[in-house]
């Protein structure tokens, strides 16, 4: 199908992550967490983390395979400095080998100290609070160090680590958040420890400061909140957990019902959960929560422990593997209607209506019969006259509109293809990576693109005046047929 030019052109050769495991693969778990610091008021316990290691052991146990002896577990007073680090540096490289699956999960308090290494640009260090953290000697001597955890990590460097981290860094945000105004108890609270005062008030403001994940060469990571936003518990147990264990059960974050549920589609599961029980609490509504993904190798398959492994390959191509990378989000979406129809002829004239539920700008690709992407609007030729491809919420958009002069036509290849709309409300960048293939000329690399296409769309947005959040867009698809 083409404008007269060229045709709808976008299919995917989409390879997740990972490689398939050998069968004889093995897997462990590091949980650890800490509400009980005896070194710390009362207002700085935290009641929920000893029930989120419960909660995700029973989870490992049932929904992915692992063993009782699989997994170690330190609570509380067993989670000390020297006993975190000893699990990560020694009991972990010790009991697993090269390809083996390592879960590593962390439930308890996040903060910040001044960098000690020289490799932080706001000068600051992200850490981990210990069970034996002592707040009246020199902070950093008792935290453990995002750079201690990074070197620990490297030891499991040819193992396939998810690391997820239940609390937050998030430093300069809490400067008008007392802790004295969450009593004890099992009502919503932070996690998060800020620094004694005459450091927070000499942080930097840094909105878009890196998340911790980036110190971390591991597969996936998983955190509980973007920088500059606060993780939380609610009724004894981590909000983020709790929404994260839902969705990797039973495939409930499966968006695409294709069998399998990718680290995209888990983001997009729980964001709108974390995000709605953030606005319907008073103390976290002006400050949002928003968990963040790093996946290092591109998109992950999260599925129970198999034989393929726990980080596993997918199939290749088609729209199933597009739409795990680039999942349909509830509550928002694009609508695509393919005029005379979804089963055309070779040589048949074609147009396209589009409606958003958003306002925003409209960037519409085609994945093809041969595994193409082929970027249709906005083009070059679309660029000249001016067209900026904005759609208004529930407006429809007619693509090409008379004002073209041209209609697309249905050309080779025959066969079955997918058109994809993104429309983004906020002004995400994304268009260097369509520089170059604005003349329908195929984009090379189907996997890289799409996986650039969603880290772009998923990165924290610092625009808002007060706080970070995901940004916002909306994504259809309509599936249609070429016939000679």
């Amino acid at each position: 199908m083409r404008p007269r030019r060229p045709a709808f052109r976008f299919a995917c050769v989409l390879l997740m992550a990972a490689s398939p495991f050998p069968v004889q693969a093995g897997q462990k778990a590091l949980l650890v967490g800490i509400g009980k610091y005896p070194l710390l008021p009362a207002a700085y316990q935290l009641p929920g983390p000893a029930n989120d290691v419960r909660m995700m052991r029973q989870f490992l146990v049932a929904e992915w395979g692992f063993s009782a002896d699989d997994i170690r577990m330190l609570v509380d007073a067993e989670a000390t400095k020297a006993g975190i680090l000893g699990a990560l540096d020694k009991w972990l490289p010790a009991v697993t080998r090269a390809g083996d699956r390592v879960v590593i999960y962390y439930s308890g308090h996040g903060s910040r100290v001044r960098d000690v290494s020289g490799d932080e640009r706001d000068g600051m260090d992200e850490t981990f609070v210990p069970s034996d953290h002592d707040p009246r000697g020199a902070r950093e001597a008792s935290m453990l160090l995002d750079d201690e955890v990074a070197a620990a990590l490297e030891r499991l460097a040819d193992r396939q680590v998810v690391f997820i981290a239940d609390s937050c860094h998030s430093g300069t945000v809490t400067r008008s958040l007392g802790m004295a105004s969450f009593p004890p108890g099992k009502g919503p609270r932070p996690r998060y420890l800020p620094p004694p005062l005459e450091l927070a008030r000499s942080m930097p403001v840094v909105r878009d400061e890196e998340p911790i994940s980036e110190d971390f060469k591991v597969h996936l990571t998983l955190s509980a909140a973007l920088p500059y936003q606060l993780a939380w518990e609610d009724d004894g147990e981590g909000v983020f957990t709790r929404y994260l264990i839902e969705g990797l059960t039973g495939l409930e974050a499966d968006l695409n019902g294709n069998g399998r549920t990718t680290s995209a589609e888990l983001i997009e599961y729980v964001r709108p959960r974390t995000e709605s029980w953030c606005q319907e609490t008073p103390s976290c509504r002006d400050l949002q929560f928003t968990p963040n993904m790093d996946p290092k190798d591109g998109n992950v398959v999260l599925q129970p422990v198999l034989a393929t492994g726990l980080l596993a390959s997918s199939d290749n191509g088609g729209p199933g593997a597009v739409s795990d990378i680039l999942p349909e989000m509830s509550g928002d979406e694009v609508a695509v209607e393919m005029f005379p129809g979804r089963r055309i002829r070779l040589g048949e004239e074609v147009s396209l209506r589009l409606a958003s539920s958003i306002d925003g700008h409209l960037t519409l690709l085609d994945l093809n019969a041969a595994g193409d992407f082929v970027l249709l609007f906005p083009t070059a030729e679309d660029i000249r006259r001016g067209k900026s491809g904005r759609i208004r919420a529930d407006a429809a958009l007619t693509v090409p509109d008379l004002s073209y002069g041209v209609a697309f036509e249905a050309t080779e290849p025959v066969g079955r293809g997918t058109l994809i709309a993104i429309v983004t409300e906020d002004l995400v960048e994304f268009g260097d990576l369509l520089d170059g293939h604005r003349a329908f000329e195929p984009i090379g690399n189907g996997f890289a693109f799409a996986g650039a296409v969603s880290e772009r769309l998923r990165k924290v947005w610092t625009g808002d005046p007060q706080a970070n959040r995901s940004a916002r867009w909306a994504i259809g698809y309509f599936g249609y047929e070429i016939r000679e």
